[in-house]
């Protein structure tokens, strides 16, 4: 095993290492119970992994709601989910389930089951909001037995798809915004209820830029869209705008970009929505019984574009 696969931090006497995957993103971090808080050089080493793979997997965890909620504050603070169709148990908590919160299997026809199916798209976390999220942090209870197929989360690398894009594609992409819709998946399955007026009024469109620059990372640049909260472009005609936005779909999930993982129950995994894109596999909701449980750490501040960097 080479030292770029294993990150050991002897200064600090970690009893865990940090392996990096084969893959086009992420890391599994080995030897760590996160139902306790970390001291400092621990936080720091994972801040570390996190910034350097994107994804970090933590597996045979045993958590509860308070204790998740604990370790995902030691990143940032939190955002909150008053929306009743959360199914949540807390209002940090969003149960990423087709089982309420008291162990109900949803039918394949109730509307939380269905709205489970708008996750089946490449989207990052909250982009519907003016300041989108940083880390998305999901912890397995229930997950789809072994050989069963379907049920994975597939994240795609947007440093990686931005990379490959022509320089043409680059040039063209550089000053358009898209929009983005909290009610947008609605628009997917007309079956499901709407919006009410009190939750729509909280989250109102907004634009994004389509490129975004990382000023933590010299001012490097990834795609940012998405895939369950709106396909509209401005500056295109809807049918332009929707053309593109299906090229960059089909783009970003090339495998050379993406990482599949499957569940296990006690995985625990934060993924770094500023540069990952990631969508629920299909399996059968009828059939089996999948409950995620997720945190997520509000970002900082507003996406940077093309155009706040004119000299990069």
């Amino acid at each position: 095993m080479s030292p770029a696969d294993i990150v050991r931090r002897e200064e600090f006497e970690l009893s865990f290492m940090v392996k990096a995957l084969r893959t086009a993103l992420g890391a599994e971090v080995i030897g760590l119970d996160v139902s306790q808080p970390f001291d400092a050089g621990t936080l720091e080493v994972i801040q570390q992994a996190f910034f350097d793979h994107h994804l970090l997997v933590f597996r045979d965890q045993n958590l509860s709601d308070e204790e998740q909620v604990a370790f995902s504050r030691q990143f940032g603070a939190l955002e909150a989910f008053p929306e009743a169709d959360k199914t949540k148990s807390a209002i940090e908590i969003y149960n990423v389930a087709n089982v309420s919160p008291e162990g109900k299997h949803f039918d394949i026809n109730d509307h939380r089951a269905i709205y489970q199916k708008v996750n089946a798209r490449f989207h990052t976390d909250s982009s519907y909001r003016s300041i989108p999220s940083l880390a998305s942090i999901m912890y397995g209870i229930e997950v789809l037995p072994d050989g069963t197929g379907g049920g994975e989360t597939e994240f795609s690398n947007m440093f990686k798809a931005y990379d490959a894009l022509p320089t043409s594609m680059k040039a063209r992409l550089k000053p358009l915004y898209m929009v983005h819709y909290y009610e947008f998946g609605r628009r997917l399955y007309p079956e499901l209820p709407p919006v009410p007026v009190k939750e729509r009024s909280m989250v109102p469109p907004v634009t994004h830029p389509v490129v975004r620059v990382h000023p933590d990372r010299d001012n490097r640049r990834s795609l940012f869209i998405t895939a369950n909260a709106g396909n509209e472009i401005g500056g295109m005609t809807l049918e332009e705008g929707q053309a593109l936005h299906r090229e960059l779909v089909e783009h970003v999930a090339k495998v050379e970009f993406c990482h599949r993982h499957r569940w296990r129950v006690g995985d625990l995994v934060m993924w770094d929505n500023r540069c990952l894109l990631h969508r629920a596999m299909a399996y059968d909701m009828e059939k089996h019984r999948r409950v995620l449980r997720r945190t997520t750490v509000a970002g900082t501040g507003p996406i940077v574009g093309p155009f706040s960097h004119p000299t990069k």
